[in-house]
């Protein structure tokens, strides 16, 4: 985005926002940076296409949204992302504090005039002259004015506030992966930088499902689907009996899971227990009636070593991921050197 006054950025952000909403396009960075791009015209071609798309098709969505991102913003650099992300919210807290102030203003002036008018009222009622009635029906009609601003500004408040929550809602639906509905890799990526920096000794476990793709050749995708969602469930649940553990979705039929505050012997009987609750899951194929087959994972689990890196960390729990495969799946390999 090029370089603009506040003023302006406020206007196209204005206008951005509530066209995001009424074309149900969530409010992300990636996609903000595309619709900011249409509303300020810097990209012509965009527009058009964006009003190609809209008048053929109703809406343009999120799914014609991620063409248009190939096509003409390409992927960004997760921190000028992160910056829009940053601006964003920026000018709605700014609008929000300007907005109350402005309310805050006018609740003041009100009351200093209704005070004023009430004096002046008696006044003209003990003058008697017509200038000075003419004054308190001036000062009336101005009085009501400003009530009429103050009413704008509480519906433009509420405004404000259900986009703060529309903004709230969408930056808790860019951790969270689709299918599962538990942390996805973007919020991984995240924790795990927090967590090898804060955290005393912190584990990390890497967890897949055994002879995942029978499943789906087996009973079909949805039910494929439905294996993956319920270890997700399962890993979730685990991770809230234990504090700081955190499950993630890490892609396709893997997991990652990570502990805090743990040695690895701690962190492999965690990984062992998980393993062993999977197994213990039973599903059924809704088509059917029967049970599906019994649903295994191999899990690899490694701690973090002061200095090293977070690629090292995780080549080595997926070295160990892959050990417990060849020894021969449903088990569990750590790294206790």
């Amino acid at each position: 985005m090029s370089s603009r006054s506040a003023a302006k950025v406020n206007q196209y952000f204005r206008q951005t926002i509530p066209m995001m909403v009424k074309n149900n396009v969530p409010i992300t960075p990636p996609y903000y940076t595309l619709w900011y791009s249409y509303t300020s015209g810097d990209i012509p071609e965009l527009s058009t296409r964006i009003d190609d798309i809209v008048q053929r098709l109703g809406q343009c969505d999120r799914y014609m949204c991620d063409i248009l991102l190939d096509e003409f913003v390409g992927h960004a650099a997760e921190d000028t992302l992160a910056q829009v992300h940053s601006n964003i919210n920026q000018v709605v807290k700014s609008m929000h504090a300007s907005t109350e102030s402005a309310m805050n203003h006018t609740d003041h002036l009100n009351q200093s005039m209704s005070a004023d008018i009430e004096r002046l009222s008696q006044e003209a009622s003990l003058s008697g002259t017509q200038s000075a009635h003419k004054m308190v029906t001036i000062a009336r009609s101005f009085m009501d004015k400003t009530e009429d601003y103050r009413t704008q500004l509480e519906l433009q408040s509420a405004e404000i506030q259900a986009l703060k929550a529309k903004i709230s809602e969408t930056e808790k639906q860019m951790f969270i992966d689709g299918l599962t509905e538990i942390n996805n890799r973007r919020k991984f990526n995240d924790d795990i930088v927090l967590y090898t920096a804060s955290a005393e000794d912190t584990c990390l476990m890497m967890v897949d499902i055994d002879h995942f793709k029978p499943f789906n050749d087996e009973y079909g995708h949805l039910v494929g689907d439905k294996v993956i969602q319920t270890v997700a469930k399962t890993l979730e649940r685990i991770c809230m009996q234990t504090s700081g553990a955190q499950a993630y979705r890490y892609g396709g039929e893997e997991f990652a899971v990570l502990l805090p505050n743990a040695n690895i012997q701690a962190a492999t009987q965690f990984a062992d227990n998980i393993r062993e609750r999977v197994s213990r899951l039973n599903l059924t194929n809704k088509k059917t009636g029967q049970s599906i087959r019994t649903i295994t994972t191999s899990v690899g689990v490694a701690q973090f070593k002061p200095g090293e890196s977070l690629e090292a960390l995780l080549e080595r729990a997926d070295q160990y991921l892959y050990a417990a495969k060849h020894a021969g799946r449903n088990c569990v390999r750590a790294a206790i050197n």
